[in-house]
């Protein structure tokens, strides 16, 4: 049993777990959504849309490592990015993990098929535009977080596709879709994908990865995510208000996540852009966004129209 545990290690690490809410998070908050809206609920779509997670998740990580293999190699100075650091550290090769990138992705294609079977015929076409928009990040022909269109595709795949596919699963329906509060997500993803480029800064650059930060530079890339996490989080705490779905004690759990991104915004105003402190600074901002998602996310679940 070690024998075996110490074999899949590798291949859990490089699925990069901790990263996991990047995707079950905007699954779950299109679900609330689902249930705020229609009242419709079933424990069996959720699974299956958390399922959906866990495999969208390992197939862009393996494809994503394999198509970083020379930047990660040369990256020195990574937190909370530079890969999973399993092909650097020689644990397993870019080409294991692109060959392992079709298991999730066929099993990715089955779900979306059973899924029409249970009344879900759009079903398929979410799971090819996840795959599409997997591949198109760091692949050939498209690339786009090395052509500088890594946050706006972050933002849209995370912030749009992901939600509405969830919504979907539960609700069966696109057609009462409250489409405006897709903006703030669309916002705190792209100021996501900002913050974790601020520590490849230097390879992205070596290795022509136009991220955020190597086209604008860390101190505007850092003032940029805080500005963007700030304003989703007004617009969020906005719509749910006026939606009128939310009463006044679980609006007081939304406006909890705004005094840590503006707890890191006066932080930013004081502190050299050094290493120590560019950290600091994505720790606190990424804790903002995080507890934002799952504010708005619980105020949903719990009014059930």
């Amino acid at each position: 049993m070690p024998a075996v545990f110490n074999q899949l290690t590798p291949w859990i690490a490089a699925a990069r777990p901790v990263a996991h809410g990047m995707i079950a998070l905007p699954l779950l908050w299109g679900q609330a959504a689902a249930i705020a809206v229609t009242g419709q609920f079933s424990w069996g779509w959720l699974l299956v849309a958390q399922l959906f997670a866990v495999l969208i998740q390992v197939h862009s990580l393996y494809l994503n490592d394999y198509a970083d293999e020379p930047l990660d190699r040369s990256n020195r100075d990574y937190w909370m990015s530079g890969g999973s650091r399993v092909v650097p550290d020689g644990k397993l090769t870019g080409q294991q993990l692109y060959r392992a990138s079709f298991i999730p992705a066929a099993a990715i294609v089955l779900m979306s098929g059973v899924a029409v079977l249970f009344g879900r015929p759009w079903m398929p076409v979410f799971a090819v535009l996840a795959l599409a928009a997997s591949a198109s990040y760091s692949l050939p022909p498209l690339k786009t977080s090395y052509r500088g269109l890594g946050e706006l595709h972050q933002g849209l795949s995370c912030g749009v596709g992901l939600p509405l596919c969830a919504y979907y699963l539960q609700a069966g329906s696109l057609g009462a879709f409250p489409w405006l509060w897709l903006l703030p997500l669309v916002m705190l993803f792209f100021a996501s994908n900002i913050i974790t480029a601020l520590p490849d800064m230097a390879s992205d650059a070596g290795g022509g990865k136009r991220t955020y930060p190597v086209r604008h530079g860390a101190k505007t890339a850092k003032q940029h995510a805080v500005l963007v996490s700030l304003l989703a989080a007004l617009l969020a705490l906005f719509f749910t208000m006026q939606s009128g779905l939310v009463g006044s004690g679980l609006v007081c759990v939304g406006l909890a996540g705004l005094p840590v991104i503006l707890f890191s915004s006066m932080l930013f105003l004081g502190m050299a852009a050094d290493s120590k402190n560019t950290k600091r600074f994505m720790a606190l901002i990424i804790i903002g966004q995080l507890w934002q998602m799952v504010s708005w996310t619980a105020q949903l679940f719990w009014m059930v129209k």
